[in-house]
């Protein structure tokens, strides 16, 4: 017995979520009874990406509501990073994908982010999966560039974001860094092609002619804690930054 598989498309309406999710469960019962080992591996990774389809898609439904209003959690983007990785470890041994981290020199300098840690790691991480999906085997590089009163988290040289059944989980993405007040783009030229996560640091974001302000005013009080506990450590004392 063999499957036609009938994926969703990114372009479906979100009233067919349940449907397309019912025909993908068929769809697994008869890839089960599939006897050609090889030819089952295909029907299961292509279930695979239908999935990641529909998930992204009935989460781009709850976001909004989820991240109204936005929440302010304080976070540290290197940790941040870290962990989203670790909820993809499992995919990348079985990918056989390893991360090679840039940390910026130091870490602590980067500026605090500010919302939904629990969405910005599903931002990352969708980024990290398709990266690791579409390049099985493939390292992937990351680092941190602080910009201003904004981080950037990058994927380099990546393919994250490069296949038709990629759009949701890209629109997912887009979308909260968006709520975040920040942007995913991707910079490319002849020899490389990386993958860009900037988000403001410094005050929760504020989609208001304000916001700028606020995160201004909370950068500078970030600066100040750590230009203090840096003298703390020399003994310097303050004033005496020579």
């Amino acid at each position: 017995m063999t499957a036609t598989l009938d994926l969703p498309t990114a372009d479906a309406d979100a009233t067919d979520l349940g449907r397309q999710l019912g025909s993908l469960r068929h769809q697994l019962q008869l890839a089960r009874l599939t006897p050609d080992a090889q030819r089952q591996a295909r029907q299961l990774a292509a279930l695979d990406a239908g999935l990641r389809v529909l998930t992204a898609r009935a989460d781009l439904l709850r976001l909004r509501q989820e991240l109204q209003p936005l929440p302010t959690e304080r976070l540290e983007p290197w940790p941040l990073l870290q962990q989203a990785w670790q909820e993809q470890a499992p995919m990348a041994a079985l990918l056989g994908v390893q991360a090679q981290f840039r940390p910026h020199a130091d870490p602590r300098a980067l500026g605090a982010l500010y919302g939904s840690g629990r969405w910005l790691r599903r931002l990352l991480s969708e980024c990290i999966e398709s990266a690791m999906v579409n390049a099985p085997g493939c390292p992937i590089e990351m680092e941190h560039r602080p910009v201003g009163s904004h981080t950037q988290i990058v994927l380099l040289g990546t393919r994250a974001f490069t296949t038709d059944h990629d759009g949701p989980a890209r629109d997912l993405a887009e979308a909260i860094a968006r709520a975040h007040g920040g942007e995913l783009r991707i910079e490319q030229d002849d020899d490389t092609r990386d993958l860009i996560v900037e988000l403001p640091t410094g005050a929760p974001f504020h989609a208001d002619a304000s916001s700028a302000q606020l995160q201004a005013a909370r950068f500078a009080q970030d600066l100040a804690a750590l230009q203090e506990r840096a003298r703390r450590r020399t003994g310097a004392p303050i004033g005496d930054e020579r």
